[in-house]
């Protein structure tokens, strides 16, 4: 007689014990005739003239082997152990749910497959029953967050490290991919995700926050005339910048304090765009000079404003105690702003915070505001291409800069306030 070879494990080692025939390596029983046909796999339990088999020791070990790959994030490997349990038994909550797990942590930006994640977590709730039930659906929930998280916030980092409109846009795509999928897991799993919208919207906030801070030193180059490309470079990273607060925004309005940092944040992105521009070098040497190049028209930068103090409105609806400044002026450069080359930069934030928070508390400090601004424009018209003139303010107003620094006067980004 030829040695038997289990169907399941492909062993040689079964043994004939209490008239069944049993693998010692898997447990799977035959019946002596199966045992000479060798046609039915796994191990049979006659009833009667009723055969039934048990594959309950072989899906066991198929779970134990799916969770040990999991462990290790072999995560192709556990979804085909999660197969197989499946084939012998495929009303298994826990088989579906560890499919889903591993499915959904071989997921990317490319090859999104959280889809097929909530399609078996919902398959795993719907064969549980009673408490396993209630216990499925919120595994399942934290898988998904956990998902989410995991698959967003790579898309953050990369946009973080290279704040591009391509890394923006895939973190717009992902972020509706995502929302679809939760609305799936309510309608399939009938279950919601805790707090989805804003841990998503946190992620994008990041992302904004420090993605700002490569694009702002990118522009605000030391000599302050950024040239043309990089103006152009600028100008479409506010703006998907402002897109992307815009979405942090509507998945996470109902927490006040964040959202009104987010649309103070648009303010500030929103303004320096408005004052943004690129410069063009005209001559060599002491007779050298700069004009503007590029900039936005008027009535964009009119429309800009008008979004500024419809940020303003929507902060005044959150903190009633809020007042909305006046409406900024669509044009004007001052010797500030023109020695540094845009209003919103860490030197000129500096000044303006010193305008603001010390000089309008004064009298003397209000006319010499009043005054400057009456006479700024004139001298920055007629001298401002000069680069006598830039060389000699820089001097100055970089030691101005360099003592208020020293008294506490911050250079981040700065709203003006209204005196």
């Amino acid at each position: 007689m030829k040695p038997l070879t289990c169907e399941m494990c492909g062993s040689n080692d079964v043994i004939k014990q209490n008239g069944l025939f049993v693998c010692q390596i898997c447990g799977t029983k035959y019946s002596v005739e199966e045992a000479r046909k060798m046609m039915i796999e796994g191990p049979v339990d006659v009833s009667g003239s009723t055969v039934k088999i048990d594959n309950s020791e072989a899906i066991k070990n198929y779970l134990i082997l799916a969770e040990s790959a999991f462990s290790v994030k072999n995560y192709t490997e556990a979804e085909s152990y999660s197969n197989k349990a499946l084939e012998l038994e495929p009303s298994n909550s826990h088989a579906w749910f560890l499919k889903g797990k591993a499915a959904g942590w071989q997921t990317s930006v490319v090859t999104p497959r959280i889809e097929e994640s909530v399609l078996y977590f919902s398959k795993a709730i719907s064969n549980a029953s009673g408490k396993e039930k209630s216990r499925y659906s919120t595994l399942a929930a934290e898988e998904f967050k956990l998902l989410s998280v995991t698959l967003l916030g790579n898309c953050c980092i990369r946009f973080a490290k290279d704040p591009t409109s391509s890394n923006s846009k895939e973190i717009s795509n992902t972020t509706l991919y995502l929302q679809k999928q939760a609305i799936q897991m309510i309608r399939l799993c009938e279950v919601a995700i805790p707090e989805f919208g804003g841990i998503i919207a946190r992620l994008i906030d990041d992302s904004v926050k420090n993605g700002w801070k490569r694009i702002s030193s990118a522009y605000y180059v030391p000599d302050g005339h950024a040239n043309n490309q990089q103006y152009e470079t600028f100008k479409t990273a506010c703006l998907d910048c402002i897109s992307l607060l815009k979405a942090s925004i509507q998945l996470d309005y109902d927490n006040t304090e964040i959202t009104i940092w987010r649309y103070e944040f648009l303010i500030t992105i929103t303004s320096a765009l408005n004052n943004a521009c690129s410069w063009k070098c005209n001559g060599n040497g002491a007779m050298a000079s700069w004009t503007i190049e590029n900039q936005l028209s008027k009535e964009e930068k009119n429309s800009n404003i008008d979004n500024i103090m419809e940020y303003h409105s929507c902060i005044k609806e959150l903190d009633p105690n809020y007042t909305i400044p006046k409406r900024p002026s669509a044009g004007g450069c001052y010797v500030a702003t023109c020695v540094y080359g845009s209003y919103d930069c860490p030197e000129v934030w500096t000044l303006r915070r010193y305008r603001d928070d010390k000089l309008a508390l004064s009298l003397p400090g209000r006319v010499f505001i009043h005054t400057y601004y009456a006479i700024s424009p004139t001298i920055v018209k007629v001298f401002g291409r000069k680069r006598w003139f830039k060389a000699f303010w820089k001097r100055v107003l970089d030691i101005k800069v360099k003592k208020l620094k020293m008294k506490g006067f911050e250079d981040s980004p700065y709203n003006d306030k209204e005196w």
